[in-house]
């Protein structure tokens, strides 16, 4: 809730001509940005009733709001995002929820909507001249980008070199977040928020503060996503 309720101060406080500004993905203003979290909690929701199908494959349905307004984007986003709250508040973390290219938990499913929400919050502050402070929140989108390694690798096309991985990272507070098994010699260390923007495509690996000790690590730093393929 913390993630939705930051981002939405933010809309909420945007003068009508900065809905149009562009942000860094080609062809998307900001409006794009809020209709596409829109959509895609509509998706989830959808996806947290047991109706998949709606979102992947030849039944897939439609989505999109009726009112592009800033108002309306607005509203409508704050409909779905507290509808899909409500499905998390039912379920079980033992529960799954199909998406994408499998089942997963239900507490993956829900750190994927507040990394979702995070990275495209990230792209919405910059283009409003805004700034989005790093949280501890980040150690969800840490994780989950880490589990998601292997489906990165299958996605990219990508051999994975042999051995054991880790991640190393320095969090927000100061504090250290390790993610994998000890005593490995493929670590990826640095900042989480470097490891989180280069794992939801906002920044490249070698723009961050991200070393590598290996080819595994080196190669996990190439392909890492924590989202669904495109």
């Amino acid at each position: 809730m913390a993630e939705y309720d930051r981002l939405d101060r933010l809309l909420t406080g945007l003068a009508a001509d900065e809905w149009g500004r562009p942000t860094r993905a080609p062809g998307w203003a900001v409006s794009d940005q809020v209709e596409h979290l829109l959509i895609s909690e509509q998706a989830a929701g959808s996806a947290l009733d047991g109706r998949s199908s709606e979102v992947f494959g030849p039944l897939r349905r439609r989505w999109g709001p009726l009112d592009r307004s800033p108002e309306g984007l607005i509203s409508g986003w704050r409909a779905v995002r507290s509808a899909t709250v409500e499905r998390f508040t039912v379920r079980s973390d033992r529960d799954k929820v199909v998406w994408g290219a499998g089942p997963m938990s239900i507490r993956s499913f829900a750190q994927s909507r507040l990394m979702e929400t995070w990275a495209h919050g990230l792209e919405i502050a910059a283009a409003t001249d805004h700034r989005f402070e790093d949280t501890d929140r980040l150690h969800h989108v840490a994780g989950l980008a880490f589990r998601a390694l292997p489906y990165a690798f299958a996605v990219a096309g990508v051999d994975r070199p042999a051995g054991e991985l880790a991640i190393d990272l320095t969090a927000p507070s100061g504090q250290r977040w390790w993610f994998g098994p000890e005593g490995t010699g493929e670590v990826i260390r640095g900042p989480a928020g470097d490891w989180c923007r280069v794992a939801t495509r906002r920044m490249r690996p070698e723009e961050s503060a991200l070393v590598t000790t290996g080819l595994l690590s080196a190669a996990a730093l190439t392909v890492a996503r924590a989202y669904l393929a495109d």
